[in-house]
């Protein structure tokens, strides 16, 4: 069953709304437009997580000077936006 489109579609689509979700409240960034950061997360899981990490990344940057860390992707990611 996992392996079948119409079973797992609101899975995925959930997922991916949710690591778009996380990384806007948390974080501050809007990944929506960005298909291989979305990809990446859903690869990868733990959205909230790695948001606030960023968060703090960003956050121990912005009190030393340093520009802000983007989102990062995977090479998951870097294919999907390659494609």
């Amino acid at each position: 069953t996992i392996m079948d489109p119409d079973l797992t579609l609101d899975y995925v689509a959930a997922t991916i709304r949710k690591s778009i979700d996380a990384y806007q409240s948390i974080a501050g960034f809007d990944i929506s437009g960005n298909p291989g950061i979305t990809s990446t997360l859903y690869n990868v899981g733990n959205p909230e997580q790695r948001a606030h990490a960023l968060k703090a990344e960003n956050d121990r940057r912005r009190a030393a000077g340093e520009p802000e860390k983007l989102p990062e992707e995977n090479y998951y990611g870097w294919l999907v936006n390659d494609k």
